[in-house]
């Protein structure tokens, strides 16, 4: 195949672009000449240059039968005769221009027929002026000639401007300027301002403030960047000098008569006759104001003098007459002062009759025939109002109606918007209510199993190491003073309400002070491996008055806080300093610090953040409040530095109250937090190993206290920590007790991460939780936690449930290792027992997927547990299984046989139902959970749970 030529192509492509280039050339040579004179027709102001030009180009255009040139010439002229005062021959011209103009030359097709428009409202017929305007404003706007609808617009503002109606003028003025500002042409800017500024100035809607816009808005178009272009335009110039001298002589302002007579020079020796005479009438207002009545009849004469007899502009002639009558009054010469007004009052009955007498004609000629309608109307019209009344009382009541019906369907739209938001609002109040009920049970569970556990264990005699109970006493008391400052807590919080709450200043050495309150939060960082400092600048013997119970409050909770959120081997810095007149104490955390969203209200009464997560971590929601209450109560202030996921700063500033040095003394504070971290516990392999995830160091060591003895124990602060740790150890746990409430990571996202990893999910899980509502309860229970304990709780509770669930997973591995027969226990519900082999039994391992089928499987007995006969038959029937595989897959997975796991979710049931509150009876339990008797039932749950039934009725 032959490849293209390439170097061909590329030689015809130059080739062709050499010759357009030459034709384009030629073009522009052979139009050259029509644009030079063109060009200079349009920047000479001389009369003769301008005959003589135009004489020429028309020639030029007739011969070439160029109608839009000719046009353009005429339009031209149109100008130039206006300039010059002869208004007649510029409409006629313009006239002639229209017709030899079309859309081509947008710019000649508008502006001529706009100097029509122009030239018409000059001999006062506004209405044909209006209609010519209003014409070509929908022709530009249908045509999309945005600069040309401009020209239209600001045509129509001086048409009703001259009209003396300037409220209709100014919208239109308005919007020229606006287009011209959105199409950046500094030119139609001009202009539009320049008209905006005549209207403001208009005696109709005259007033000081609007003489002022007026003036600033021709100051604009005046000064840079506008001047130059007002420049390059003679005319324009002095049209726009004349007007604001006008506009300073309204004013009194002294650059008045300077200002018009600049712009009078500038249309004297151009010629243009109208300025001339416009400048002059507005020098003439400026003398009389000012009582130079001589000054001013001289100059009226010579406006006169310009345009003698002039029918051009009536208008103006009549301004004129009425300034020359004020001027001749002024000076006392009555008669001609008399003689000027009667020649204006002629002058506005003439322009007034105009529009009177063609509307009046157009009438006589409209219904001139049309007697014997009206006649026939006449003898008709008592019917046609008789039916205009009952149509209009038809379309009353009808709008009655209507008006009604949309009133009743406001109303209720209304009402059930206020019903909607009012039940938002409840529902609200109620999460809120829900959630701080929720936290405030787990402040307060969590130090009364602290103080009933150990208070139990006392009673029962079963410390016999006295630094043991020490141990427990200091627990109980520590325990105690937490729920007491709970208590006082809500409590200040009625007073600060109340208005009751007062400070009691003491002096205090500020140095020892916060060390001691530093101190009192060592032990609870170290449990978590925080490094924790304190900076402090405070002169050891500076002594100030304080508040020390309240400041003490702002610390702890600052610093509780501060521990709560940061992470395991984060970092925590409180600084304390002084200033002349201050006491600075701040505590900076690393972290994730606030969200933005909950920063504006972190010091609301019982806010809680919107993240699930962090509701979970606890919290009454009390404590930031009563740091920003005691703060503002002292005089102080608090701020908060907040980088969101990396660290947190609360300040605390407040003023220093009888500041002084002095030896200083040993200081004691009340109620400082004595936090003990839990004994170090040795490794024993012959011991069964149990993780305690716990954020709460005094809950920890109680848990470890009671387990200790027979197992061996791990400590986590917070699920995220445990996942770590479990993922680190060689050997799994073979339990794991978990709070609820942590930070971080809860105890919820814990049991879930685990129950979905295939190494942990089968290790037991007992959750320990303040939280009773069936909410919290059910999301445990479908997550798949093994068992939960509601605080507080007992010693014997949790050393049972820990028993049953360590020897359920103990057996369950036996027999995922090796099953014998002698595993397998003889049940008067399984006939064939002896039949089932290990052969039969292959090690299984159990998965998340075996959990789910256990949960199906959980329903299924739930289903029929009012049965007290329920058994491996009657099970398999049910999941379509045999009884061999049921009762193997119970085994493995549970590491119970099928009785016993029936017996299991018995007793889980008829502890669910203890705990709803419904049935005080014991045999109303054992009947709702399907056992024979309530004897054997009691004997059955104190075995499982530690507790006798009695004790939670």
């Amino acid at each position: 195949m032959k490849r293209p030529s390439y170097p061909n192509t590329l030689y015809f492509i130059k080739t062709f672009i050499v010759f357009l280039f030459i034709f384009l050339c030629h073009q522009l040579v052979q139009a050259q000449p029509k644009n030079k004179d063109l060009t200079a027709l349009r920047k000479t102001r001389n009369p003769d240059t301008i005959r003589m030009l135009s004489a020429k180009l028309i020639t030029e255009a007739r011969k070439n039968n160029d109608q839009l040139l000719e046009g353009i010439v005429i339009f031209l002229q149109s100008k130039m005769a206006y300039r010059q005062g002869n208004v007649a021959s510029a409409l006629d011209l313009a006239r002639q221009s229209v017709k030899h103009t079309n859309q081509k030359d947008s710019d000649t097709y508008t502006r001529a027929s706009l100097m029509v428009a122009y030239m018409l409202a000059k001999q006062g017929k506004n209405v044909e002026a209006l209609q010519t305007a209003f014409k070509m404003l929908r022709e530009t706007d249908e045509l999309h000639w945005k600069k040309m609808n401009i020209y239209s617009l600001v045509c129509i503002s001086d048409i009703y401007q001259g009209m003396g109606n300037p409220s209709e003028a100014l919208p239109y003025a308005l919007k020229s300027s606006k287009e011209a500002l959105e199409l950046k042409d500094s030119s139609m800017y001009i202009i539009s301002l320049s008209n905006i500024s005549d209207l403001y100035s208009n005696s109709h809607i005259k007033s000081a403030a609007n003489i002022k816009k007026a003036t600033k808005y021709l100051e604009i178009v005046l000064s840079p960047p506008y001047l130059h272009f007002v420049a390059e335009t003679s005319f324009d110039n002095s049209r726009f000098l004349g007007n604001l001298g006008s506009l300073y002589g309204q004013a009194n302002d002294k650059r008045a008569e300077s200002t018009i007579k600049q712009a009078i020079a500038i249309s004297s020796e151009h010629k243009y006759t109208t300025l001339e005479k416009s400048q002059l009438s507005a020098l003439i207002e400026v003398y009389n104001n000012q009582q130079r009545y001589a000054e001013a009849v001289k100059y009226g004469q010579q406006a006169i003098a310009l345009d003698p007899g002039s029918e051009n502009d009536k208008n103006m002639q009549k301004n004129l007459f009425n300034k020359l009558k004020e001027g001749y009054e002024g000076l006392g010469n009555y008669k001609l002062a008399y003689e000027y007004y009667g020649k204006s009052v002629k002058l506005e009955d003439s322009l007034s009759n105009l529009e009177k007498t063609k509307n009046a004609a157009e009438l006589d000629k409209k219904y001139r025939n049309d007697e014997r309608l009206i006649i026939a109307d006449n003898e008709t019209k008592l019917f046609h109002q008789q039916r205009n009344y009952l149509i209009l009382l038809a379309i009353l009541i009808a709008v009655a109606l209507i008006a009604t019906y949309n009133w009743l369907v406001y109303k209720r739209k209304k009402e059930a918007a206020l019903l909607i938001k009012e039940r938002e609002q409840l529902e609200k109040l109620a999460a809120l209510k829900t959630r701080f009920f929720a936290n405030i049970s787990h402040e307060l569970r969590t130090p009364l199993t602290l103080i009933m556990g150990p208070a139990g264990q006392l009673m029962d005699k079963e410390v016999d190491d006295e630094a043991q109970e020490q141990h427990y006493l200091k627990t109980i008391i520590r325990n105690g003073n937490k729920l007491l400052n709970l208590v006082n807590e809500l409590l200040d919080l009625g007073k600060l309400e109340a208005g009751k709450l007062v400070l009691k200043l003491k002096p205090v050495a500020l140095a020892n002070f916060t060390k001691i309150i530093y101190q009192g939060f060592y032990s609870a960082a170290a449990f978590k491996k925080i490094n924790y400092a304190l900076v402090s600048t405070i002169d050891e013997q500076l002594f100030a008055d304080l508040d020390i119970e309240k400041f003490e409050k702002i610390s702890t909770n600052l610093i509780s806080n501060a521990i709560k959120f940061t992470p395991n081997d984060g970092s925590i810095t409180v600084t304390a300093l002084t200033t002349d007149d201050a006491f600075n104490f701040s505590v900076t955390n690393s972290g994730a610090g606030i969200h933005p969203d909950d920063l504006p209200n972190v010091f609301d009464r019982y806010y809680q953040g919107h993240n699930e997560e962090q509701q979970l971590q606890g919290g009454t929601g009390i404590g930031l409040a009563i740091v920003r209450e005691f703060t503002e109560l002292m005089g102080g202030t608090i701020t908060i530095d907040n980088v969101w996921k990396e660290s947190v700063t609360f300040k605390v500033s407040i003023p220093l109250v009888n500041a002084e040095l002095r030896p200083a003394e040993p200081q004691t504070v009340i109620g400082t937090i004595d936090i003990i971290e839990p004994v170090a516990i040795t490794i024993d392999d012959n011991k069964m190993l149990v993780m305690i995830v716990e954020d709460n160091v005094d809950m920890a060591g109680y848990i470890a206290d009671i387990l200790k003895p027979t197992h061996t124990l791990v400590t986590a602060g917070n699920g995220a920590e445990a996942l770590t740790m479990l993922n680190a150890m060689e050997k799994l746990p073979s339990l794991i007790i978990s709070d609820v409430m942590m930070p971080e990571m809860d105890g919820f996202t814990l049991l879930e991460t685990l129950k979905q990893t295939d190494n942990f999910c089968t290790i037991p899980v007992i959750m320990l939780t303040a939280l009773t509502d069936k909410q919290h309860r059910l999301k445990a229970l479908n997550t798949g936690v093994d068992d939960y304990i509601t605080k507080p709780f007992s010693k014997d509770e949790l050393i049972a449930r820990v028993t049953n669930l360590i020897s359920n997973a103990a057996a369950r591995f036996e027999l995922a290792t090796s099953i014998t027969p002698t595993l397998f226990e003889t049940e008067s519900t399984l006939a064939n027992d002896a039949d089932i082999t290990p052969e039969e039994s292959e090690i299984i391992h159990v998965s998340p997927a075996d959990l789910v089928w256990l949960a199906e499987l959980d329903t299924v007995v739930r289903m029929h547990v009012g049965k007290t006969d329920l058994n491996l038959y009657m099970l398999s029937d049910a999941v379509a299984i045999s009884e061999r595989q049921l009762f193997r897959r119970i085994k493995a997975i549970t590491g119970l046989t099928p009785n016993k796991y029936i017996r299991t979710i018995r007793l889980q049931i008829a502890r669910e139902a203890i705990e709803s509150g419904k049935y005080r009876t014991i045999a109303e339990i054992s009947y709702v959970a399907g056992f024979e008797t309530p004897a054997y039932f009691s004997k059955l749950f104190k075995e499982y749970y530690g507790r006798e039934v009695s004790d939670l009725l």
